[in-house]
């Protein structure tokens, strides 16, 4: 099942429940970040999570509405009202990775999303590595870290950088995928572009699974349409960007996020196309 924070009654049954074993040490972590940075709100596990027994890492950015805004349930958790997390709990259901076997995280655990939509400064990246660390400290199972989105690419990066926590790092053997954000607006695309983006987050998934000692369920041998032409790939570009755009001043950063969140192949087949366009025309 999806999107069952919407329902009242299992949000505050979970919420109940914050403290229980599971997840009491992560979610006294996310009371000390509190502690440490007055009026700024930090979601806490979800207790339908095993994040003591958690041996794969799903970092993200920073606290969506639905975790930590004003009308979000207040915790960190596959089951919120919201497409990302709807996508994260079928990809686990794909790969048949369970609660007990992975936790979520933020590079930036605290909700600043409101004045940070579009990413996160280096400097709170920065700042988010410190409870990361203390994070993999109290939970010394974890062996695999799935980073999703440019945010959590950047953490990764640092977090095993000779000059932060490389050497940490290796001596647990923890090793680090990136990976799509399971966003909506990293999955505006088309099919068969959206089918193939999903398998890659599954497939990265896959892999983590392996190096953490569990056996993921192998992919599916699906026969997949013929890829689009130059002129479909910019009739489709057209079509998905133009009910995003709501004015120039936005624009460009919608833009880039829609390039950066195609797939490899298809960004490269678009940029053939418009400049064959531009120089042949």
């Amino acid at each position: 099942m999806t999107r069952r924070m919407a329902d009242p009654a299992f949000r505050d049954d979970q919420m109940s429940r914050i403290h229980e074993p599971q997840v009491s040490a992560i979610n006294a972590l996310c009371d000390r970040l509190m502690e440490e940075l007055p009026g700024y709100s930090v979601p806490y596990i979800a207790p339908h999570y095993g994040a003591s027994t958690a041996v794969i890492l799903a970092l993200s950015s920073n606290p969506g509405p639905q975790a930590g805004g004003a009308t979000g349930s207040g915790m960190l958790s596959r089951e919120n009202n919201d497409g990302s997390a709807a996508r994260m709990g079928d990809i686990y259901e794909t790969v048949g990775l369970t609660d007990d076997q992975v936790v979520p995280w933020n590079a930036y655990p605290w909700h600043v999303h409101e004045t940070h939509p579009n990413g996160l400064p280096n400097r709170l990246i920065d700042d988010g590595l410190d409870a990361l660390k203390r994070l993999l400290d109290l939970h010394p199972n974890i062996q695999s870290i799935v980073a999703h989105g440019g945010d959590a690419h950047r953490s990764v990066r640092q977090l095993v950088s000779k000059k932060r926590f490389g050497e940490y790092a290796d001596a647990r053997g923890l090793k680090t995928w990136n990976t799509r954000h399971t966003s909506n607006r990293a999955f505006i695309l088309r099919e068969p572009e959206k089918s193939i983006a999903l398998e890659g987050v599954c497939e990265v998934y896959r892999e983590a699974m392996v190096h953490a000692g569990l056996k993921p369920i192998t992919a599916l041998k699906v026969d997949l349409p013929a890829p689009m032409t130059g002129p479909e790939l910019r009739a489709a570009a057209r079509d998905e960007l133009l009910p995003l755009l709501p004015g120039a001043v936005e624009a460009e950063a919608r833009i880039r996020d829609y390039v950066h969140a195609l797939p490899p192949q298809r960004s490269q087949r678009l940029l053939v196309e418009l400049l064959s366009r531009d120089l042949i025309s």
